[in-house]
């Protein structure tokens, strides 16, 4: 569910990382595909949400709306639900930046984490599109937060291994601050959602559709 941001940060970056010389200009990094020295790149953001871990729960685990709060995801859609919970099994995100379109679709594990104790879930997407990664692995959990009713303590969890070297070593520079950013964009849709469901919230939404 990041790659919007990761792709966003390579194009950006790949324009940029370029030097003259006498002969002209060329790639600072190089463009060989030794994808089998490449190592897998991991970050992890834990962050305190004002909402339930139900409710952010159902913004995460809906990947059809993404497309209503995430920059650059051009579409959001989900293929193929669970038959009993009605949530994502499989899904995926087209990303638009300029001349750059991709599509891709991922695995989705959407749990009640009752073992791990009441009101506790997590969503994992796992992509099954590499033509860009050998790995592109993301996993959120939430759970209610140890001093704060009402408030949850949500992880990020982001695994990433593109096969070009370059990507590779551009997103590590911004990785860091895409996970961050990805992490404020839920935020800030759970805020939304939350204050169209309460009660104040409702009554505009009536009001607005009479």
């Amino acid at each position: 569910m990041s790659l919007v941001f990761i792709r966003h940060s390579i194009v950006v970056s790949r324009r940029q990382l370029v030097f003259v010389t006498p002969k002209g200009r060329r790639p600072l990094f190089s463009w060989e595909n030794k994808s089998d020295k490449i190592k897998e790149q991991r970050y992890i953001i834990d962050k305190t949400l004002n909402a339930e871990p139900k409710q952010i729960y159902d913004v995460v685990s809906e990947v059809s709306k993404y497309q209503d709060f995430i920059p650059y995801c051009t579409e959001s859609f989900v293929s193929e639900r669970d038959p009993i919970g009605g949530t994502p099994t499989k899904a995926g995100l087209r990303v638009g930046f300029q001349q750059y379109d991709e599509k891709f679709n991922c695995l989705v594990t959407c749990k009640d984490e009752a073992n791990q104790g009441p009101n506790h879930y997590s969503v994992v997407a796992d992509s099954i599109s590499h033509n860009l990664f050998h790995v592109l692995y993301c996993k959120w959990t939430m759970r209610p937060h140890a001093n704060r009713p009402h408030a949850s303590q949500v992880e990020l969890t982001l695994r990433f291994k593109f096969k070009s070297r370059l990507y590779n070593t551009v997103s590590s520079i911004f990785a860091k601050t895409v996970t961050e950013l990805i992490m404020k964009a839920f935020d800030k849709r759970v805020f939304q959602v939350k204050k169209m469901e309460s009660p104040s919230g409702l009554s505009a939404s009536i009001k607005k559709s009479s």
